[in-house]
């Protein structure tokens, strides 16, 4: 049983815990549902909840091993406030100041709204800490990427502030596009590359129209944020066709049909409530 004390002593330490040996090499990590959560999987259309399968363990090994993210902590499927709170607290990269105002509304709204019921995967800046609450490869890698490029800056906490404001999030999100891009080519994974401009690229899009729903009028607000979505789409379409020819040139490597999960990953630093 994990008292307050040893929680407190956790979060001071910057080492995450360990994932044991066996959920490490699982072919899934399965997840314990409320009631709740059993009707929300019963509809086809909500299926978040699902346990991370061996492919999506995979790609977050060689993530976090590539990338050396030692600190940060990961939490799969579940909240804990009180450990969010102390981690908080224990996180000296981000200024006071950012830390118990921004951080402490980031902490008081997820407490309330719970995105692990409905199945977003997010990355907390403020505590360090990437939650993972659904089964979606290429969201998962945008938030370690996400977490990569703030751990990068030389301020954080307003990294952390720009990234959600109209505008500059078009640029954060460019930035957390590129950069998933660039790891998906260095790696000479084509199946990734391609679902990163699919997934992406909409996202950016979109958020771009973020011009039209200040300043157009009211009732075309919703058609401009369609319009790009959709423009999102051609252009990751156009640009896999452009890179496709390119990569026919080049000759990625075939991928083999049974990866295996290295033991020495550093996703056994991540920590894991059962």
């Amino acid at each position: 049983m994990r008292t307050r004390e040893i929680i407190r002593n956790e979060a001071d330490s910057p080492t995450p815990k360990v994932l044991s040996t066996e959920l490490l090499n699982a072919e899934e990590i399965p997840v314990k549902q409320t009631v709740l959560e059993r009707i929300r999987a019963s509809f086809p259309w909500n299926q978040a909840r699902a346990p991370l399968s061996h492919s999506t363990l995979k790609i977050m090994n060689d993530y976090l091993e590539d990338n050396d993210l030692k600190a940060l902590n990961i939490e799969f499927q579940t909240e804990s406030p009180k450990e969010d709170w102390h981690r908080l607290q224990a996180n000296a990269a981000i200024n006071p100041l950012f830390k118990y105002s921004l951080g402490s509304a980031n902490w008081f709204g997820y407490l309330i709204i719970k995105p692990s019921i409905w199945g977003k995967s997010y990355y907390d800046p403020y505590t360090n800490t990437l939650h993972i609450n659904s089964n979606n490869p290429i969201e998962i890698l945008a938030e370690l990427s996400h977490a990569k490029i703030i751990q990068r800056q030389n301020y954080p906490g307003l990294y952390a502030l720009g990234s959600k404001l109209p505008f500059i999030a078009i640029w954060a999100q460019k930035q957390k596009t590129n950069e998933m891009l660039a790891y998906a080519k260095s790696k000479q994974d084509w199946e990734l590359e391609k679902a990163t401009y699919r997934k992406m690229y909409p996202s950016m899009l979109n958020g771009s129209s973020i011009v039209g729903m200040f300043f157009g009028p009211f009732y075309l607000r919703p058609a401009i944020s369609v319009g790009g979505v959709l423009a999102g789409y051609t252009v990751a379409e156009w640009e896999i066709a452009q890179r496709e020819s390119e990569i026919t040139q080049v000759a990625y490597p075939q991928k083999p049909e049974n990866p295996v999960i290295k033991t020495d990953s550093q996703i056994e630093r991540a920590s894991y409530i059962k």
